[in-house]
């Protein structure tokens, strides 16, 4: 692995804090790095996942098919994200979701499983991590259902810029995703999102500039 892709593995959130047995951590986990091109599959829904992922480089989005042919963003993550921890826990869940490459990218694949019977000085730091996110996921869910419990749109809208979204400097909200992918992040279509927004300029709920969301009070 490169050096700057083994920055990234040390700080994401499931290797944060091993210091004292790092290699000999690396060693267990035996990484490989793969490259996606942007919209191939880093996981398949309905398939096992047999490895835990981290993001390297480039951004992922994570989605629910449904049988209609539709489908739910549920997350997105940039460098550091973790992929399919929730999943490898166990051997006989196949995945819900498909993970797709929102830009090309590159993912380390550890095998996270190796930590139930390693020795080394890093492994129980990596697992009270690998708990800390599958809560964090928990709660993510919950928020997600939650702002799809929301019936009208603009509540939405408001609830995900607040709630998803830190606030530059300036206090504008930049979305990581394209209008047509918000509006299925919201469970709406494009035009029914473009025509609220509209709306909410007009009544001063807020300003878009492009992906850039500014909100009044």
């Amino acid at each position: 692995m490169r050096d700057d892709q083994l920055e990234v593995l040390r700080g994401c959130a499931l290797l944060r804090g091993v210091d004292a047995g790092w290699y000999e951590l690396l060693e267990t986990l035996s990484p490989y790095v793969r490259r996606y091109e942007r919209g191939e599959a880093l996981v398949l829904a309905g398939y096992p996942v047999e490895r835990i992922g981290v993001v390297l480089s480039g951004r992922i989005e994570a989605e629910r098919p449904s049988p209609g042919g539709g489908r739910l963003i549920l997350s997105h993550m940039g460098a550091g994200g973790i992929i399919a921890d929730v999943l490898t826990g166990s051997q006989r869940v196949k995945s819900p979701v498909t993970v797709l490459a929102a830009t090309p990218c590159e993912a380390a694949w550890l095998d996270a499983r190796a930590l139930f019977t390693a020795r080394c000085d890093g492994a129980g730091i990596v697992l009270r991590n690998w708990m800390d996110l599958v809560a964090e996921k928990y709660f993510a869910l919950d928020r997600r259902v939650g702002l799809l419990l929301e019936k009208r749109l603009r509540a939405r809208l408001v609830q995900y810029l607040r709630t998803e979204l830190v606030p530059r400097a300036d206090g504008a909200r930049v979305c990581p995703f394209s209008r047509t992918r918000l509006a299925e992040y919201l469970g709406c279509d494009r035009t029914a999102l473009a025509r609220e927004i509209t709306r909410m300029e007009h009544d001063g709920v807020l300003r878009a500039e492009g992906r850039a969301f500014y909100l009044n009070g």
